[in-house]
């Protein structure tokens, strides 16, 4: 495929500070044209009604971080962790393993059980929030069996399709019980668990608490939207990955959720590049490209499935074109633990194939807003 295609992917070669782009989000049959002008600063940011305002944090962290980690608080033990959250809780006579009203009563467990889980910005939160999310459930996740059952299977079903992760990091973290090292962003753990949901069997979810698949889905997606929406994860690109996966989110109560957070996870998907951060991101390119696209196949599949126009367009960017290859799964298709590297291979096949399909019907639908047939 030729390199100069309609579609353009921000943050590849050159940060947004060395390039003018533009991103198109249609909401509601409206075009808004939102603009990052080469000085690197936002000059008109996102706004809909509908939206909730990107997660800005006060301060600057001197850390980098990789995938959904932050290495600069890999000196602060679990343990300190817990220990602060319970004396929060205390305050509000409420402990960690408190389930509240909402959520089913279920055998899981606080996330600082796990030494590979954090959720970095809980900690300064009113302690009213971090009440409000501990009644909810929102700061517990499943036991070991339940939880591996779900890992598997997002790898499994959701990740060849939209690989917002690094499968051979993620499987690093996951099996280190160091309270050292990268960690996983709670919200991007809630978040997998609610797009693995359809896949995992009703004898596990049961075991978790939930009725059925509905019931599953509909909590756990509360669980994390709760956990977006009272900003504890400060990083954009945990944010934007989390953002992805709760894409899957179906319900007829709300049919346009899914669109929803395809909008957020442009937002966030913008100030990864954006400059000056106010939050030292070290994310890798291959990364980026894995979300900009991964953004681009949700976009598409939701308007096919929801017959509406879709968020992103391809004349919405202008910047660095670069396909997703080979080289950027070299580590993972070597070291899943889901698939060997011959099925690895032609799953990546496949993807590379849908996000050209991807182009050619996001082109389509610029077509046909420029010159109507009827």
């Amino acid at each position: 495929m030729q390199q100069d295609s309609g579609l353009r992917v921000p943050g590849v070669d050159k940060t947004v500070a060395e390039n003018v782009f533009f991103v198109a989000i249609i909401l509601k049959g409206e075009t808004r044209i939102e603009k990052l002008a080469s000085s690197g600063h936002l000059v008109n940011s996102i706004r809909s009604p509908i939206l909730a305002n990107p997660v800005l944090p006060s301060h600057q962290s001197p850390g980098s971080n990789y995938v959904t980690t932050d290495r600069h608080c890999d000196d602060l033990r679990q343990s300190t962790d817990h220990s602060t959250l319970v004396s929060q809780l205390r305050a509000h006579g409420l402990s960690l393993d408190d389930r509240g009203t909402s959520p089913p009563q279920s055998p899981s467990v606080p996330y600082t059980e796990y030494a590979f889980v954090e959720s970095q910005q809980l900690m300064s939160l009113p302690s009213e929030d971090v009440a409000l999310l501990t009644s909810k459930g929102c700061l517990s996740l499943p036991t070991s069996n339940e939880f591996d059952e779900f890992i598997h299977e997002y790898f499994k079903h959701i990740h060849p399709s939209v690989p917002v992760l690094n499968e051979a990091e993620f499987w690093r973290i996951y099996r280190n019980d160091r309270s050292t090292g990268p960690k996983i962003s709670l919200f991007v753990l809630q978040s997998l668990l609610l797009a693995s949901c359809p896949f995992v069997s009703l004898e596990t979810l049961r075991r978790c608490g939930f009725d059925d698949m509905r019931d599953a889905q509909k909590h756990l997606y509360n669980k994390a939207n709760l956990l977006f929406e009272l900003r504890t994860e400060r990083r954009s690109h945990a944010n934007a990955q989390g953002a992805v996966l709760l894409t899957h989110y179906t319900s007829p109560e709300d049919p346009e959720a899914g669109s929803l957070w395809v909008t957020r996870a442009i937002e966030h998907a913008m100030l990864l590049d954006s400059h000056p951060s106010l939050v030292l991101e070290n994310v890798a390119i291959s990364l980026k490209k894995r979300l900009w696209w991964s953004i681009l196949l949700r976009d598409q599949s939701l308007c096919i499935g929801l017959r509406h126009r879709p968020r992103v367009t391809s004349i919405g960017f202008h910047g660095w074109s670069d396909w997703l290859s080979i080289e950027d799964f070299s580590e993972e298709l070597h070291q899943s633990r889901v698939y060997d590297y011959d099925t690895k291979k032609r799953l990546l096949d496949e993807l590379q194939k849908q996000c050209e399909l991807a182009v050619v019907l996001t082109d389509l639908d610029i077509l046909e807003e420029i010159w109507p047939t009827s």
